[in-house]
């Protein structure tokens, strides 16, 4: 079976995140996320695309998590989430795209939980984020 250019990336960030070549591994990694990027831009039904793509930003979150970036790591678990919250509210789409949203938003959320969970005493990034104030219920009124 031959892989595509973005799963070659992929396959070698994750070599090279295991084998803590980090700075390797997040060229890898965002090389794959600018390829997934384009794709999804031409196929946007594309739910396989999606969930690439979301993958490809949690490696990259865990990346910057490892290197101490926490700011980073957080803006690559926020970006499909705030994009997926988009897609899932658009009424121009169809109801397949937003189950897929939705479908991904339980990938993303528990992600996002988990970081703020571990990362609580890190004002820079909850401070940064307003979607983050509300998933958490930090906003007042927003989560009941």
């Amino acid at each position: 079976m031959e892989h595509s250019p973005w799963q070659l990336l992929l396959k070698n960030g994750n070599q090279c995140f295991d084998n803590q070549q980090l700075d390797q591994a997040e060229t890898f990694y965002l090389q794959a996320y600018d390829l997934l990027s384009t794709a999804r831009g031409d196929d946007p039904q594309s739910s396989e695309l999606l969930m690439d793509w979301i993958c490809t930003c949690h490696n990259l979150t865990s990346l910057y998590e490892e290197l101490g970036y926490f700011e980073l790591s957080l803006e690559y678990l926020m970006i499909p989430h705030d994009y997926l919250m988009k897609v899932s509210e658009a009424n121009y789409l169809n109801d397949d795209i937003k189950l897929t949203a939705f479908k991904g938003m339980s990938i993303t959320l528990p992600a996002i939980l988990l970081f703020t969970q571990n990362y609580s005493n890190y004002d820079g990034c909850c401070s940064q984020l307003p979607t983050l104030k509300k998933i958490t219920g930090q906003e007042s009124g927003s989560i009941h």
